[in-house]
């Protein structure tokens, strides 16, 4: 296997500057050095600049999601995905008043569907998360470089970030690559700007004395958000039960949606003359 450093800025994060992001820390100089080197640390085969064996870092990556109990991890993912949401909206919107009839926001749709499809994949309990990037290609039904593209753009934003890994081949051939690159571990992030937003709606309460109220205003602000969404929406976020019966509840709540769809779509011809 050939290697290939980043000839960007922009390349996957080394593990040492993510574990600085992570912890405030500053890597010293012998560090740095040894995080910019494109070869593996231990073998010297060339692989992807800054990957790491699979086993060696993800411990240091990965969190749970929200207290890692499935609850909690779908209230985070149903709350950051709104948010995301609402960012692709406000920024597309921006770009249409300089160049009219542009159709994303600086995520873009595929960036949201890719977005969404982590949040639906990701183990709440330890926030293990590494899918390879042709599966979630296959997935989302769109192309391996619109699905790499998206997630530099979800990456450059701070809804996530990346660990190349690779590992070794079985069986090498005599004279051949020993290790191969394998699929990024990913970290689901909060952006900075979005993190006294989400603490206010998801966060514990400081005192006792105020827990009531606090409890009051996340439930209300729980049900805003459930009003905001789809009945399939609502479901995915709110239903913990078996998953038979919970497939046979989403179908319902898909053909609710539908039919609300249906006469918003009546509504509309009714007052516009059929056009």
């Amino acid at each position: 296997m050939t290697g290939r450093a980043s000839s960007t800025p922009h390349g996957a994060r080394p593990i040492g500057a993510f574990s600085s992001l992570l912890t405030g820390s500053t890597p010293g100089r012998e560090s740095r050095a040894r995080f910019a080197r494109g070869d593996s640390p231990r073998s010297g085969q060339p692989v992807w600049r800054n990957s790491y064996y699979v086993g060696q870092i993800e411990e240091r990556i990965w969190r749970p999601i929200n207290g890692g109990t499935k609850r909690g991890g779908k209230r985070w993912t149903a709350a950051m995905l709104k948010a995301a949401r609402s960012f692709e909206r406000r920024t597309r919107a921006e770009r249409q008043q300089v160049e009219p009839g542009t159709r994303n926001g600086k995520l873009g749709e595929i960036g949201i569907a890719v977005l969404e499809y982590l949040y639906q994949t990701v183990d709440y309990s330890t926030g293990r998360l590494e899918p390879a990037i042709r599966t979630i290609a296959e997935a989302i039904g769109h192309s391996y470089a619109a699905v790499h593209a998206a997630l530099k753009r979800l990456r450059e934003h701070r809804f996530l970030s990346w660990t190349r890994r690779s590992e070794p081949i079985e069986d090498p051939q005599p004279g051949g690559p020993l290790v191969r690159q394998a699929s990024n571990a990913y970290a689901l992030l909060c952006p900075p700007a979005m993190k006294n937003w989400l603490s206010r709606l998801l966060g514990k309460a400081p005192t006792p004395e105020c827990e009531r109220d606090r409890r009051a205003r996340e439930n209300a602000a729980f049900e805003l958000m459930l009003a905001e969404m789809t009945q399939v929406e609502r479901h995915d976020v709110t239903w913990t039960g078996d998953a038979f019966l919970g497939e046979t509840l989403r179908s319902l709540a898909a053909a609710v949606d539908a039919r609300e769809k249906q006469e918003r779509e009546s509504s509309g011809n009714d007052e516009t003359g059929g056009l």
